[in-house]
């Protein structure tokens, strides 16, 4: 073990988080435009109103919001850099849609603003893992949390973003509550679906020797529960019995001394 003694096996640290955003603002021909050209755009910016966010180990939701001032400048500089130093100290973040939206959003500002970028953030999407491992008619937060008993978002309209956008105190403070219940709703959904997802990284560190650890919780309470495939070897497979989530022994079965590796 040597320099590692008494740090492995360690959970990776996930912090689940949620971005809110300042609409476009355009002219319309007619109420249902189906094109906006780039000359009938008034404001493009599409700034952070404010995020969420809440580490895995810890109950305390963390969150900023723009002043009213910064509202009507579209300026979001302060509240993208302090979430952007949250990101880069996760091992994974973990937000609903938050590969196509959430993660180029939040660069987008950091590029705009000219502040340092994110680097190599790993990133685990709930909606991407959702559509990929079960065939539900919806796969939104609000419809999952609901389903799962976990409650549902705060109802909001169009009328809140438009309010927060001209620096309504009161709107900004009911935004940054939405996306607070947006955090809680999202790390309620991601331990559930958990172990049925069809894909995810490891999420405990562990030495070589360790590695008979469950990769998802870390738990060694586990039963076998048949065999493992590759095209070149197979392997013990286990059912872990904390996290229900089955996963492969780390080494082939077979006899290295007889010169095979697998069966």
């Amino acid at each position: 073990m040597g320099e590692y003694e008494g740090l492995y096996p360690r959970r990776v640290r996930i912090l689940f988080y949620d971005v809110e955003t300042s609409p476009m603002l355009s002219y319309h021909w007619q109420a249902k435009t189906e094109y906006v050209a780039a000359p009938m755009v008034v404001d493009d910016d599409r700034a952070l109103l404010c995020w969420s966010a809440k580490w895995s180990n810890s109950t305390k939701v963390l969150s900023a919001r723009v002043t009213s001032a910064e509202a009507k400048a579209q300026d979001d500089g302060r509240i993208v850099g302090k979430l952007a130093d949250l990101l880069r100290q996760a091992d994974y973040v973990v937000a609903h849609n938050g590969n196509r939206f959430d993660y180029k959003r939040v660069n987008a500002r950091l590029l705009l603003n000219r502040l340092t970028p994110l680097g190599n953030v790993q990133s685990i999407d709930t909606l991407s893992v959702a559509r990929q491992s079960f065939d539900l008619p919806y796969n939104n937060l609000n419809y999952l949390a609901s389903k799962l008993g976990f409650g549902e978002k705060l109802k909001t309209g169009f009328d809140l973003w438009r309010r927060s956008v001209m620096g309504d105190t009161k709107a900004l403070k009911k935004m940054s509550e939405y996306c607070d219940q947006d955090v809680i709703l999202l790390e309620h959904v991601f331990h559930a679906i958990l172990p049925y997802a069809k894909t995810l990284p490891r999420l405990v560190d562990a030495v070589e020797w360790r590695e008979e650890l469950c990769p998802y919780c870390g738990s060694q309470n586990r039963r076998r529960s048949g065999f493992y495939r590759t095209k070149v070897n197979t392997y013990p497979k286990y059912a872990c019995q904390v996290c229900q989530r089955e996963y492969r022994g780390w080494q082939a079965i077979g006899n290295r001394a007889q010169g095979t590796v697998g069966l």
